[in-house]
């Protein structure tokens, strides 16, 4: 079982709106998302996601930038990603009905940073369009993740 966590790319310092929910990713964080989608080309061509993002309009952006080169077996957008800290993020995980061997959650800080520290036991400090490949060699479902049972096999974090 393998878990890519993603952090949005670099987001406006304010939205249309006002609100933070609505910020989009400025120009600098599309290009750090399209490096993601470069590495992602290269690493995951035969590999099927089940992809979970955040419902803000900036994870969107994320998605929409990768979308074309990852193999989705199932997507679901959810509000309740939005600033998620690790304890939801965590139950979150270990309570979804859709799995598969690979999944992709794309989300924000700090709740991603946490998760990825919880799960490797080290800490971990996810930048804008951070991504970390985390494997689960002992489990067979979700459920069986937590404290340290995470190998870390890959991170890309695109240079400012």
């Amino acid at each position: 079982m393998r878990l890519y966590l993603l952090r949005h790319g670099e987001a406006e310092n304010q939205s249309p709106t006002g609100k933070d929910f609505d910020k989009d990713l400025t120009e600098h964080g599309r290009e750090q998302v399209e490096r993601i989608k470069n590495r992602l080309m290269n690493d995951v061509t035969d590999v099927e996601f089940s992809v979970f993002c955040s419902g803000a309009k900036r994870t969107q952006s994320t998605w929409e930038i990768i979308a074309p080169v990852v193999n989705v077996i199932s997507l679901d957008i959810l509000d309740e990603l939005y600033l998620a800290d690790q304890t939801h993020l965590l139950n979150f995980l270990w309570n979804n009905p859709n799995q598969t061997n690979s999944i992709l959650l794309i989300g924000h800080n700090n709740g991603l940073s946490d998760l990825a520290s919880y799960l490797l036991d080290e800490q971990i400090v996810l930048p804008t369009s951070g991504l970390v490949i985390i494997d689960f060699p002992e489990a067979k479902q979700l459920s069986d993740i937590g404290l340290g049972t995470g190998v870390k096999v890959g991170k890309c974090f695109p240079v400012e």
